[in-house]
């Protein structure tokens, strides 16, 4: 599985208005006991380009982020 195909299948099983941790699909790639921090990085970028596809939306606290950078949650778009 690649971070993008977890990402899209966290967020789509979520449901719409509903959002995802990035560090969900990271341990969704690295599986039990898996080290899921070393995937963050795979996770940031690919959610930025599901972003500037349109794909996924982010925020943080009820407000929209631009970007994979610091805490963020990520949302069906």
């Amino acid at each position: 599985m690649t971070p993008r195909e977890a990402i899209v299948q966290l967020v789509t099983k979520r449901g719409l208005d509903k959002t995802i941790c990035p560090s969900e699909a990271a341990r969704l790639l690295a599986g039990d006991g898996g080290d899921w921090r070393g995937r963050m990085n795979d996770v940031h970028e690919a959610v930025q380009v599901l972003v500037e596809e349109g794909a996924v939306k982010l925020s943080w606290k009820g407000q929209t982020r631009l970007t994979a950078q610091g805490p963020y949650r990520i949302a069906r778009a």
